[in-house]
């Protein structure tokens, strides 16, 4: 049976017994350890497969929650069906932890313009014009860009004032990907949320 979550609804503990296809939106997945805050791992964008880690016996505690609106279509393999989805399902997580590092690392306005131009790319194609474009909320903008909410705003802010994004709301925004693609960084934005942790620390 298909399952449809709403943006910000987490995929209840019963149903991470089940594999699923994320068929529309996007989802992040945390590492939940029990007594620990929960800290970003991964994506799971259209075409990926969630639930693997408990079909292989895996006692990682996880979270997953929609970023979007999402629609999951349950997995039923067996046998070389099976072999073939886990050797996908490997392929895939590699893609996405290398997708990870570019998020987190380097300017933050390049990380910016990275998950803007990854979701038109996978969450909503239709923005390859300038149309709108389904994105993350700005809290989870920050933990899956290890940077401070403050500087996201100030990197949205601007890009709005180049005209590099039409419009924006708390859920959305309106650009075009080929002509954003096609931009020169934002200089001087590049506090991470880790790097002010530390510097409070140590003051």
């Amino acid at each position: 049976m298909t399952r449809y979550l709403n943006a910000r609804e987490c995929l209840a503990a019963s149903d991470m017994a089940q594999m699923w296809r994320v068929q529309s939106g996007a989802l992040r997945i945390d590492s939940a350890p029990s007594g620990e805050a929960g800290r970003f791992m991964r994506l799971a964008l259209p075409g990926d497969v969630i639930g693997v880690e408990q079909w292989v016996g895996s006692d990682d505690a996880l979270n997953v929650r929609a970023l979007t609106e999402v629609r999951l279509t349950p997995v039923q393999a067996e046998g070389a069906e099976m072999m073939a989805l886990l050797m996908e399902t490997v392929v895939i997580a590699h893609q996405r932890c290398r997708e990870v590092v570019s998020l987190r690392t380097g300017p933050v306005s390049q990380r910016v313009k990275t998950l803007l131009l990854m979701f038109a790319e996978h969450v909503s194609p239709q923005a390859q014009t300038a149309t709108q474009c389904e994105l993350p909320n700005l809290a989870d903008m920050a933990d899956i860009l290890d940077a401070a909410l403050e500087t996201i705003s100030r990197v949205i802010s601007t890009m709005r004032r180049l005209d590099w994004l039409q419009e924006r709301k708390p859920q959305q925004a309106r650009f075009d990907a080929l002509a954003l693609r096609a931009q020169a960084l934002l200089p001087g934005m590049s506090a991470s949320a880790t790097a002010l942790r530390l510097s409070a620390l140590q003051g």
